[in-house]
C-alpha cells in the first residue's frame, strides 16, 4: 500500500515539474521533488538490494531456494529415511545384509569342510585299521600255512621209516619210466664225481636203483632232518633246468621236492651241511628209492652253499 502511494506521488510530482519549470539556481530544490526523489531512490535501492541478495543467495554453491530446500528435505525425510528404515534400498542396509549373509555362508562352508575333513580322517583310520587287520589275518594265515607245510614236510621226510613200500605193480611201472629217463638224461663227468661204488656208505643201498653215477643240481633247501640211520636228509626245490630229476612220486609225496641224503662217511668231507632256506649246488648219485618210488641224489658227495 505504501509503495502504491509513493508511486502516485512521484507521477504527480513529475507532472507539475513539466508544467512549472523550476529554477536551476544553485542550492535551490523544491522540497516535494527532493522528498519524492529520495523516496524513489530509497525504494529502488531496497528493491535492488533485495534482488541482489536473492540472486546472491541463489548463486551460492550448495544453497537452493526455500522450495528446493524444502523439497530436498521432504524427499530425504520421506523417501531416503523411510527407505532406510524399511530396508528399501539403503546402501548401508544392503551392505550389512550382504556381509552378514556372506559371513554366515562362509561359516557354514567352513563347518562343512571341517565335517568333511573329520569324515575323511575317520575313513582313513577305518581303512588303516582294515588294512592292518587284513595284514594281521594274512600273516596269521601264512603262519598257519607254514606250520601245516612244515608238519607235512616232516611227515614226508620221515615216511620211509613208517610207511610200507609201494606195490610191486607200481614199482614195475616206475622202473619202466626210469629207463626212459636214463636214455633222455645222461649223467655228468666232473671233479666232484666219485669213482668206484657210488652207493658206498648208503645203509639202504639194496633199495636204490642208479639212474646216473654222477649228477649235479641246484635249488633251495626246504626242510632238513637228521635221520635215525645217521643220514643228513633234506628236501631240495630244484631250479628250472633240474626239474627233470623228479618224478610223479616226488609230486605226490614230497610236494615235488627232490630228496637229498648225505651219508655219515661223507658228512665231514661234503663241504657243508645246509640249512633251510639255503641255495645250494650239489653233486651225487641220481637214484630211485624203489620202495618209495621217488627220485633222490643219494649219496651226496659235495654241497656248496651259494
Amino acid at each position: 500500500m505504501v509503495i502504491a502511494v509513493i508511486s502516485v506521488t512521484l507521477v504527480f510530482a513529475q507532472g507539475i515539474s513539466s508544467y512549472f519549470p523550476i529554477s536551476k539556481t544553485e542550492g535551490f530544490q523544491p522540497v516535494i521533488n527532493a522528498e519524492a526523489k529520495i523516496i524513489a531512490i530509497q525504494d529502488s535501492s531496497e528493491d535492488k538490494k533485495d534482488s541482489e541478495d536473492t540472486q546472491s543467495t541463489g548463486n551460492l554453491p550448495g544453497i537452493s531456494s526455500s522450495n528446493e530446500v524444502g523439497s530436498q528435505i521432504s524427499n530425504t525425510t520421506g523417501g531416503g529415511l523411510s527407505d532406510e528404515l524399511t530396508g528399501g534400498g539403503s546402501p548401508l542396509g544392503d551392505g550389512n545384509q550382504t556381509q552378514v549373509g556372506t559371513s554366515d555362508e562362509q561359516s557354514t562352508e567352513n563347518n562343512n569342510q571341517t565335517v568333511q575333513s573329520e569324515d575323511q580322517v575317520n575313513q582313513d583310520v577305518n581303512q588303516t585299521q582294515s588294512t592292518n587287520q587284513n595284514v594281521n589275518v594274512s600273516q596269521t594265515n601264512n603262519q598257519n600255512v607254514n606250520v601245516v607245510n612244515k608238519q607235512k614236510l616232516e611227515l614226508s621226510i620221515s615216511e620211509e621209516e613208517n610207511q610200507p613200500p609201494i606195490s610191486v605193480e607200481e614199482q614195475t611201472r616206475i622202473e619202466s619210466q626210469d629207463k626212459v629217463f636214463v636214455t633222455q638224461h645222461k649223467g655228468i663227468t666232473a671233479p666232484e664225481c666219485k669213482s668206484g661204488n657210488v652207493l658206498a656208505g648208503a645203509s639202504n643201498a639194496k633199495d636204490l636203483r642208479v639212474l646216473a653215477d654222477c649228477q649235479d643240481a641246484t635249488g633251495t633247501v626246504m626242510h632238513t632232518k637228521k635221520m635215525d640211520d645217521g643220514d643228513y636228509k633234506f628236501f631240495l626245490k630244484p631250479d628250472g633246468p633240474f626239474k627233470f630229476l623228479t618224478n610223479e612220486k616226488n609230486n605226490d609225496k614230497t610236494d615235488g621236492f627232490l630228496v637229498v641224503e648225505i651219508v655219515p662217511p661223507d658228512q665231514n668231507s661234503v663241504g657243508a651241511l645246509p640249512k633251510e632256506g639255503d641255495h645250494v649246488h650239489i653233486w651225487g648219485a641220481w637214484v630211485t628209492d624203489k620202495p618209495k618210488g621217488w627220485h633222490e641224489i643219494h649219496p651226496t658227495w659235495k654241497v656248496v652253499v651259494q
